[in-house]
């Protein structure tokens, strides 16, 4: 239940506060001072579009606060828990501020948070309803989720709505891929002649440098040799070669060592480089063994060096990124070229979500043709007592082809319509064609009061749900909205003193101009208050005694009081 509402510097606000009651608190007013600003400020509070407009003249901000009587319903503490905020204890206190720059902030119980917060707990806070709910009556679009907030179907329709959404996606998906077939084929040509020109070659990772290697002894093979044979040589092959002379030298030490122990150690080092030297002269005479000197070789390793050149310079740039690009080429061929199994495997998850649609689709209309009924027994029996006792209502159900999925929608597969008379004999028809300004609006009072939820209390707000309506039509309204509001806190803003009469409180909102400055008020009305109110109501400007005397009735009747002994004065 909304509890209090504070606006500071919004529209033509300055600073105003209003206290709510339980029950019926009925909002009246001369045509133009300020009652829609009410609907505007809620407006915020529930998640509304903002606007620099809303800031009141001369000031930089303005803000909207409400104060709520925590539900603590599963629904609000689960959406507010789940994007860690404090749920309070009584009050549930939200704070809308707008700025002139356009730029504005949200909080609950003093946390910042987003307006799409506000958006996702409205449903369990307040339900705003106006002229624009009587214009969607008249549109058919409307009509089929109406029936599902009746029949609770609203779930249900979702997931229609999401498996819709699903088959269509991959619909999309297939014809997106088939039509990429001729850049399909395409890219197939291009990476078989790259993958066939990599593998022609057949590269091994460092092969590069090995050949490198090799190219560089078969061009200075004849070099080569004359530095093996010739180092060779003066180790080994002369008379005087180092091989000879450490010999010598050898035998020398071993005599000294002989004789004086301590050359020992130098005695071993010296033998130990004399077999060093052997195994390089081996190696020196092997390699100069080995080499062959070989044109035709030459050639062929300039040859394949220049085709690893040409591959790295195309692909590389070393022969490892060569030899990867061809690992990845070969992934995106296999990948490409089993496209037509991509398609044949999205066909079936398409029929298959086709299938489900079918299924699920099917369930949810007989569903709504159960509800159908019901939802024409419930709403002639509201519209009954708002006065409209020959009102027929007609919903109807026109089914789409189950077999064309053209024809599938969103919502479903069949559009509902909304039909209705108010005159015996004849048969219901669309709303838009014959439903007048009023019974529209009782009409919409009627399907709000049926969709009405009993889990938790919100707030519901009419404004002007009694135009084009008045005297024993007006005097059904205010009933039925003071019957709701037993279940519901309702707020309604009216015109009428047959509404008027069923508030539990009553608030009159006026203009008024202080320091030249025109300003918006909403005061609380006492018992001799309403009275002048009504009476002003029932008479206009010029507030009469016998108007007084009329609204006095009205109000004894309601409020099961006797007429004051003196005149109400204002």
């Amino acid at each position: 239940m909304l509890k209090s509402l504070n606006i500071v510097n919004f529209a033509l606000v300055q600073r105003l506060r209003v206290d709510f009651g339980e029950g019926l608190n009925i909002l009246t007013g001369e045509t133009g001072s300020g009652k829609s600003l009410l609907i505007d400020a809620l407006g915020l509070i529930a998640g509304g579009r903002s606007s620099p407009e809303f800031v009141r003249s001369g000031e930089s901000k303005g803000f909207v606060e409400a104060v709520f009587d925590n539900p603590r319903h599963p629904g609000v503490t689960g959406v507010l828990e789940d994007a860690g905020f404090d749920c309070g204890d009584d009050e549930l206190l939200i704070r809308r501020e707008v700025t002139v720059a356009g730029k504005g902030r949200v909080f609950i119980n003093d946390q910042l948070c987003t307006v799409n917060l506000l958006r996702a707990i409205r449903p369990f806070l307040v339900d705003i309803h106006g002229q624009g709910d009587q214009q969607t009556l008249i549109d058919p679009g409307a009509h089929i989720s109406v029936l599902d907030s009746f029949g609770e179907l609203t779930e249900a329709a979702v997931r229609v709505a999401e498996c819709h959404q699903r088959l269509r996606r991959i619909r999309i998906d297939i014809e997106a891929t088939r039509q990429g077939e001729a850049e399909r084929l395409r890219r197939i040509d291009m990476l078989n002649f790259q993958l066939e020109e990599i593998e022609r070659l057949r590269p091994r990772s460092g092969e590069d440098a090995e050949l490198e290697a090799e190219r560089a002894r078969l061009a200075n093979a004849e070099r080569l040799t004359l530095l093996a044979a010739g180092s060779y040589e003066l180790l080994y092959d002369r008379e005087d070669s180092a091989l000879t002379l450490m010999a010598q030298a050898i035998r020398r030490l071993e005599e000294l060592a002989g004789i004086d122990g301590s050359a020992e150690e130098q005695l071993n080092a010296l033998r130990s480089a004399r077999y060093a030297v052997e195994e390089v002269g081996y190696f020196l005479r092997d390699y100069a063994d080995g080499i062959v000197f070989s044109p035709e070789r030459l050639r062929e390793v300039d040859q394949r060096l220049n085709e690893l050149d040409k591959l790295k310079r195309k692909y590389g740039p070393s022969v490892e990124d060569v030899l990867a690009l061809f690992e990845k080429l070969r992934a995106e061929l296999s990948q490409t070229e089993a496209q037509d199994a991509i398609i044949a495997e999205l066909e079936r998850e398409a029929q298959a979500a086709a299938d489900e649609y079918r299924r699920i689709a099917g369930n949810l209309t007989a569903r709504r043709q159960g509800s159908a009924r019901k939802f024409e027994g419930a709403l002639v029996k509201e519209l009954k007592q708002l006065a409209l006792e020959d009102a027929r209502i007609g919903v109807e159900i026109r089914p789409f082809s189950i077999q064309d999925e053209r024809e599938w929608t969103s919502h479903g597969q069949e559009d509902v319509e909304f039909l209705f008379t108010s005159n015996p004999g004849e048969p219901p028809r669309p709303l838009a064609k014959v439903a007048s300004g009023g019974e529209l609006s009782r009409l919409m009072l009627g399907i709000k009061t049926i969709l009405a939820p009993t889990d938790v209390p919100r707030t519901m707000v009419f404004d002007e749900v009694d135009v084009g309506i008045s005297g024993r039509v007006a005097e059904a309204v205010g009933s039925r909205l003071k019957r709701l509001s037993q279940r519901q806190q309702v707020l309604c803003i009216t015109h009428q003193p047959q509404v008027a009469r069923f508030g539990g409180a009553h608030f009159r909102v006026l203009k008024r101009v202080s320091d030249g400055r025109t300003q918006t008020e909403i005061l609380k009305l006492s018992y001799a208050e309403r009275v002048e109110e009504l009476a002003r109501m029932i008479g206009g400007a010029v507030v009469t005694d016998s108007a007084r005397s009329a609204a006095v009735e009205m109000l004894a009747e309601q409020l099961n009081v006797g007429a004051p002994t003196k005149k109400a004065k204002r």
